[in-house]
């Protein structure tokens, strides 16, 4: 603190240096896509400016240094005014914390986990612009608190988008002798037509499907099955019908309407149509894939429809995996008698990497088939690692969701080496801001072991779960 007590020769020039470096940084990480930001903010340098007096202000009031207040006022107040996203306000305080701390007195502070990225030793002017000017000029992901993969991340959407511009001003009449394009797209819309799934239908179900509560209703689990299993059967009787029409009009039988023809030139650019897109599920698949993930989704439904609940459920099917978070709730308080604003959940990966082998848990459900993004994931272990070069995701296992009391939950919550890691539905991260206060692509958190103690680590990084993949 003697440092704060000299009128601030020192302080005053280090935390502008830090507040101009979270500054720039925050900025820079928007091109880094949602591993970076769910939502990319516009940040101005207003923002700045008002944060940089308000320091100045505080230091020059005071002999001690209030970093809880500063930081406060900095990311909840100035720069997170603009943010509408809950996870990017907890990300942002979580990033102001590395730059504003104790630590900025001493000298050769390192801002990243870098050597070249300090904070200026006392001095001049032109030796902090001198300081500046040494600094790398090709940005490293982790200056910005991100692992060296996000590089690939960013890297691998820009590639994505300059494709898509390419692919959608190519022409469309063949050359060379190839197929052309309406025989290309009469190919494609016949083999996805002899591929589309049964209708399910109720009158095939296991008695334990839609078993019987004593007082005589559905279980949880089945009103939610027969839920699903209705949207699934519109997206069947949507996709069986828009394939039959196209190939006719293909063929000239009857008229390409516009619907049709959007639906024609998606096929060419490997796109979901946006006709399935009206009646399907969130996926940023491109088509032959989203079609298998369709399929498989289909299998999965009709098991749990003819042979009864799984002993591990495959959550990302679900058009509304919410709604089956909520049927795990509703099951443990008809079970305890206990109200079910009382419960939240409490995850514990297992060590079991094939859900067909799980068990059914007594109390709670098995859930399978996240992805992790952002970290690694020890399997041995069971605990939250550093990502291995260039791998970008990795597949949590069978995770044991136990429902249980809120005061037990704040008692075990606040052990050390718990991440509490948002589960979103796709890569896009960001969605609607629905009544809940959440975005619409957000189902829940999962609290996930890790060895490091101080989670703004892994808030930094952007870890999060996913439901699927986008290939």
């Amino acid at each position: 603190m003697e440092a704060a007590n000299q009128g601030g020769t020192h302080l005053g020039p280090v935390s502008r240096y830090a507040l101009a470096f979270f500054h720039a940084a925050i900025l820079e990480r928007r091109k880094f896509g949602p591993i970076g930001w769910n939502v990319p903010y516009e940040w101005m340098d207003s923002d700045f400016q008002v944060s940089r007096e308000q320091v100045q202000m505080y230091l020059e009031s005071q002999p001690g240094v209030p970093w809880i207040t500063l930081k406060y006022i900095i990311a909840e107040v100035n720069y997170g005014g603009r943010v509408t996203d809950d996870k990017d306000v907890r990300l942002i305080s979580a990033f102001l914390k590395r730059y504003f701390n104790e630590g900025v007195l001493e000298d050769g502070y390192k801002l990243s986990p870098l050597d070249a990225y300090t904070c200026p030793d006392e001095g001049s002017l032109e030796e902090v612009r001198e300081h500046v000017r040494k600094l790398p000029m090709d940005e490293d992901p982790q200056v910005f608190g991100l692992h060296p993969n996000a590089q690939i991340t960013a890297q691998t959407e820009a590639a994505k988008q300059f494709l898509g511009i390419i692919l959608s001003v190519q022409p469309r009449i063949a050359s060379g002798g190839g197929m052309k394009p309406e025989d290309l797209v009469a190919q494609i819309a016949e083999g996805f037509l002899g591929r589309v799934p049964k209708v399910m239908n109720r009158k095939e179900a296991n008695p334990e499907t839609y078993k019987k509560t004593p007082e005589g209703g559905i279980v949880s689990l089945g009103v939610f099955h027969g839920q699903e299993m209705d949207r699934f059967n519109v997206l069947i009787q949507c996709v069986q019908s828009t394939l039959m029409t196209l190939g006719k009009a293909i063929k000239g039988f009857v008229v390409m309407s516009a619907q049709l023809e959007d639906m024609y030139n998606a096929f060419l650019l490997q796109k979901l149509p946006p006709n399935w897109g009206e009646v399907a599920y969130p996926c940023l698949k491109p088509l032959n894939s989203w079609y298998t993930d369709f399929e498989e989704r289909i299998a999965f439904m009709t098991r749990w429809l003819q042979m009864g609940p799984p002993a591990s459920f495959w959550v990302p099917c679900f058009y509304f995996p919410q709604g089956f978070m909520t049927c795990a709730k509703q099951v443990h308080a008809r079970k305890t008698k206990i109200p079910i604003d009382d419960l939240v959940f409490w995850q514990e990966p297992t060590t079991g990497t094939d859900p067909s082998s799980a068990k059914a848990p007594e109390d709670g459900v098995n859930v399978h088939g996240f992805f992790l993004q952002g970290a690694g994931w020890d399997v041995k272990k069971v605990k939250m690692v550093e990502s291995e070069k260039a791998v970008l995701f990795k597949e949590l296992p069978v995770t044991w969701i136990q429902v249980v009391e809120e005061e037990v939950h704040q008692k075990v919550s606040k052990e050390p080496g718990r991440y509490t890691c948002p589960l979103y539905k796709t890569s896009l991260r960001k969605g609607t801001l629905a009544t809940t206060g959440h975005s619409t692509n957000f189902v829940c958190y999962f609290h996930l072991p890790s060895d490091v103690e101080d989670q703004g680590h892994w808030v930094r990084r952007g870890v999060a779960l996913l439901c699927m993949l986008d290939e």
